[in-house]
């Protein structure tokens, strides 16, 4: 076996460097069927049988170096998987294609797998190792379809959803809510690229051609994603993205449709939107704004029902326990809630505004919050 087994593919890339030859021709030479064991052996996936490394030896006269038999063979590991730095790789493909680069960067930004791409650039009369130019190109399509980011957090015009990490077939699976994009997904197809926070608690997705597919389900949107990515099975992660680049707008994202009315007329009033957003799965109040650095979480309902309001007053408690440090409010009809409810609602620290769901209704709940916050 070789030393090390960097050494073995020093060794193998030296010859076809003083032969000048590529790994067709030296398996010819060497009487092997196919090229593909050299660039097995170049790779570092296989090892070779002890008489070629003396055949190579004598053919190229360049000495292996240190190395010994084990069983007939001078070593043999498993296929795994043999990572390369992005960076190292981009560098790799710019300084061997040069202005062909381009070219190649759309090979790879298209459906074509990396033997289809290897095959193609190759018909510009280059000649490289496949399996180590394989491994860059790869390494660079990889980082363009999840990159690792130091830290993650959202933007202007970007929202938030909780989504959660399962296990799949032999993958990943990120589950995230969102029904608006669920319903254009049902339409027409969605790729997208992530970037992945070092601290893989976030996730930000954004539409690109030949990403992963956006997968619609009943229960949620999928993307798949391989367990080289360290995310944790079974754990909760934030998604991240700008609903514009998605064919939604701001307020397409708020589920209750009162919500998103009373939202665009609070942007007006120097409200700010949170970019959390409330699901069936994770629900932060009908809507949640800020104003004036102070977070305001309002639950809104126009039920009437005896047993509504119980509800309500759960769900508010709920939410009071999750979000300690906002402030919430309850908007509903003047004849919602039961005398039990009311002094629970106080004692919770939960305001209450009254409104009958007029029109302009929105604008006088806005001027209540703002006199109550103040």
């Amino acid at each position: 076996m070789f030393e090390d087994m960097n050494n073995q593919r020093e060794f193998f890339l030296a010859v076809k460097k003083k032969l000048n030859v590529g790994g067709r021709e030296l398996a010819n030479r060497l009487g092997l069927p196919s090229r593909g064991a050299i660039e097995g052996y170049a790779s570092m996936r296989t090892s070779p049988p002890i008489e070629i490394i003396k055949k190579i030896e004598k053919l190229a006269h360049i000495k292996a170096g240190k190395y010994h038999e084990v069983e007939g063979k001078i070593y043999r590991r498993s296929r795994g998987f043999i990572p390369m730095n992005p960076i190292k790789a981009e560098k790799i493909l710019k300084e061997k294609f040069g202005k062909d680069f381009a070219h190649l960067d759309s090979l790879i930004k298209s459906d074509l797998s990396v033997k289809q791409i290897v095959k193609k650039i190759r018909e510009k009369n280059y000649r490289f190792d496949n399996c180590f130019m394989s491994r860059a190109i790869g390494a660079y399509r990889t980082n363009l379809l999840s990159k690792i980011i130091n830290k993650i957090e959202p933007e202007r015009g970007e929202i938030s959803v909780n989504g959660f990490i399962r296990p799949g077939r032999k993958t990943l699976e990120i589950n995230f809510n969102l029904r608006p994009l669920t319903r254009i997904l049902e339409k027409e197809k969605i790729r997208v690229g992530l970037e992945i926070s070092e601290d893989r608690k976030n996730i930000r997705i954004f539409p690109l051609e030949f990403g992963r597919n956006l997968i619609p389900s009943r229960d949620a949107i999928k993307i798949l994603i391989t367990e080289k990515s360290e995310l944790k099975p079974r754990t909760n992660i934030s998604i991240i993205f700008n609903p514009e680049r998605f064919g939604l707008n701001i307020y397409d994202s708020i589920y209750d449709k009162d919500s998103r009315e009373l939202a665009k007329k609070a942007i007006k009033s120097s409200f700010i939107l949170d970019s959390f957003r409330s699901t069936p799965s994770n629900h932060k109040g009908d809507l949640s704004l800020f104003y004036k650095r102070k977070n305001i979480i309002l639950e809104i309902t126009q039920a009437s029902s005896y047993k509504a309001s119980y509800f309500k007053v759960g769900q508010c408690y709920v939410q009071k326990q999750s979000w300690p440090n906002a402030t919430h409010f309850l908007i509903c009809k003047n004849e919602f809630l039961s005398k039990e409810c009311i002094p629970a609602l106080n004692e919770l620290g939960v305001k209450i505004i009254y409104t009958n769901f007029d029109k302009d209704w929105e604008e006088e709940v806005i001027k209540q919050l703002i006199t109550i916050i103040k």
